[in-house]
């Protein structure tokens, strides 16, 4: 029997110094998942990694992977993880609870911040990431699109997407809660991403005095500079741009801390020592944790958003019921779609068990029937064929509808004296020639392989 296993650790689970040390970057998922999907039983995969979660879900033949098989693969593709009790932070959910959860998850009902829309985008990449890497058949694709119509459906029946929602929001609240009046301060915000993006866009919303973006990338950190009317300013100014700015906000990918405890004493000096307040939104970290230890600095991170987050969810709570209505009546629907695709093997046992007798005792009246003229002989033929079938839409049926196949075979088998045992379903993943994936992959077949390291990304 097929088997269902999504295992992860998110915001709810572990601190962001876990996480950050967990989080794949882009160019690491790729290895990544051609590694989990050469595993024993594995048929399909699929590995999510985002700012607030890590997420493997796999399709296994006969067995449910145990949680000791995550930690061990992502001990395996995290040296520095070796560490680290990873067990007491992941969270293990089998069959519909899995694929429940991933709906939830796709939908942002298990969001940080529910109703944030990046998720449902990061789902979809992490999906054609997984399928160009030939790890997504039948299952998870089923799984991904009833995901998916989850997330449109919450949005269009219900207000969670109409409200503004997302981390580099809450950012922003904690911001005005800060300082009150924002029509005087100065914000510089360093990152050109999707996150830094939006965080630019409710800073000019709610009327910064002056907006300052700082980027790696001189002519991006332009475009995003003049799209928003702000100043763009090089990173070789950092120091003397801080010491203008009343707040600094980072959500970069630097894989490496941007600013620094000897960075932060130099512009504090400065500027005098007038209070800086700044605010870290990247997973993993661009400011050095170090800081807050210097005098009129204050540092928060996005675990200390959660405060803010909490503020936001109570607004959505009625939403959040209607909205988890929805993920029940799709996740009904991909178990029907199982259970239907999963009876198809019994269903086929039983149909050559029942094709063999009746073709025996059309062969024990043969030469009955060889006295009969022809267009006779083909009415008893269809006659025996329509009997059978009629007889048997029931057991089809019950077989197609039901939550327990094994109890169901059992019984059934014993109705037609069929072997107790349940058929062999084939695997639902073809794949196509492994010789290219085993050329890529022979360097992590060994634990000691040089698989590649995971560095910092970017929300």
């Amino acid at each position: 029997m097929i088997k269902i296993t999504l295992a992860g650790v998110n915001h709810k689970t572990a601190p962001v110094d876990v996480r950050e040390k967990i989080a794949y970057p882009k160019d690491h998922l790729s290895p990544a998942v051609r590694l989990l999907s050469r595993e024993e039983n594995v048929l399909e995969c699929l590995l999510l990694s985002t700012c607030n979660r890590v997420e493997i879900l796999t399709i296994t033949s006969n067995l449910h992977p145990d949680p000791e098989f995550f930690t061990r693969f992502l001990a395996r593709t995290h040296p520095a993880l070796a560490s680290i009790p990873l067990r007491p932070h992941l969270y293990y959910k089998t069959d519909s609870e899995a694929v429940e959860h991933l709906f939830e998850v796709t939908a942002s009902l298990d969001s940080m911040i529910v109703g944030e829309p990046q998720i449902t985008g990061q789902v979809k990449e992490a999906f054609e990431i997984c399928r160009q890497e030939n790890t997504i058949g039948p299952y998870l694709s089923q799984i991904f699109q009833r995901s998916v119509s989850t997330a449109k459906r919450v949005r269009s029946e219900t207000a969670i997407s109409h409200l503004p929602v997302s981390i580099s929001y809450a950012a922003c609240q904690l911001a005005r809660k800060i300082f009150q009046d924002m029509s005087n301060k100065s914000v510089l915000l360093l990152g050109g991403g999707e996150m830094a993006q939006l965080t630019a866009r409710h800073m000019k919303k709610m009327g910064v005095r002056s907006l300052t973006v700082m980027t790696r990338d001189p002519e991006k950190g332009k475009l995003l500079a003049a799209e928003y009317e702000a100043a763009y300013a090089s990173m070789d100014t950092l120091e003397g741009t801080m010491a203008d700015a009343d707040m600094v906000v980072c959500s970069t990918g630097a894989e490496t801390y941007l600013l620094t405890v000897p960075i932060m004493e130099k512009a504090m000096e400065r500027r005098g020592y007038r209070p800086l307040f700044l605010i870290d939104i990247a997973v993993p970290r661009n400011i050095d944790p170090d800081i807050s230890r210097l005098a009129n600095t204050f540092l928060y991170n996005i675990d200390d958003l959660k405060s803010v987050v909490e503020a936001n969810q109570k607004e959505r709570e009625m939403e959040s019921y209607a909205a988890r209505e929805i993920v029940r009546q799709e996740l009904a629907q991909f178990q029907k779609w199982r259970s239907e695709r999963s009876a198809v093997p019994l269903i086929q046992a039983l149909r050559r068990h029942t094709e063999k007798l009746q073709q025996s005792e059309l062969d024990r009246f043969s030469r009955t029937l060889d006295s009969l003229p022809e267009e006779a002989r083909k009415q008893v033929v269809i006659l025996a064929q329509s009997l059978v079938n009629k007889m048997l839409h029931p057991t089809y049926q019950t077989l197609r509808n039901s939550s327990n196949l094994e109890e169901a075979w059992e019984w059934i088998s014993r109705c037609y004296g069929l072997s107790p045992e349940l058929p062999t379903q084939e695997s639902p993943l073809q794949r196509e020639d492994s010789s290219p994936l085993e050329k890529q992959s022979s360097v992590l077949e060994s634990p000691q392989s040089n698989f590649p390291i995971p560095g910092e990304q970017s929300c």
